[in-house]
């Protein structure tokens, strides 16, 4: 049990971080269009991606937590409606404040 904690915290601590690395656009409350391109290439963290749209979905029906892993001050002046603040530096001490039964959506850009 203690080992399945530790593996489900190292994953989501590196999930974030790599994530906060990204290039990716900052998801908006509003989801635009989907626009046609190529498929992205599988990113190297092998951490689920979803669109804005699926997000907006999930927020809508209440099945995601979306945290942002930006410092305190960023998330102050902006965030998405409903998220919480978990700076990536404080994500493995608030690990145990996360619900269980949702997906666990990070942004950070």
């Amino acid at each position: 049990m203690r080992n399945s904690i530790l593996v489900f915290l190292v994953f989501i601590i590196g999930a974030a971080l790599l994530a906060c690395n990204s290039n990716e656009t900052l998801l908006s409350q509003s989801p635009q269009p989907a626009k046609q391109t190529t498929p992205a290439p599988p990113p190297p963290d092998n951490a689920r991606r979803i669109t804005a749209e699926e997000l907006h979905k999930l927020w809508e029906k209440n099945e995601v937590t979306i945290i942002d892993t930006r410092a305190e001050s960023a998330y102050k002046q902006e965030h998405i409606k409903g998220s919480l603040s978990v700076p990536a530096g404080t994500l493995a001490n608030k690990l145990n404040e996360l619900p269980k039964d949702k997906m666990i959506a990070a942004y950070c850009t």
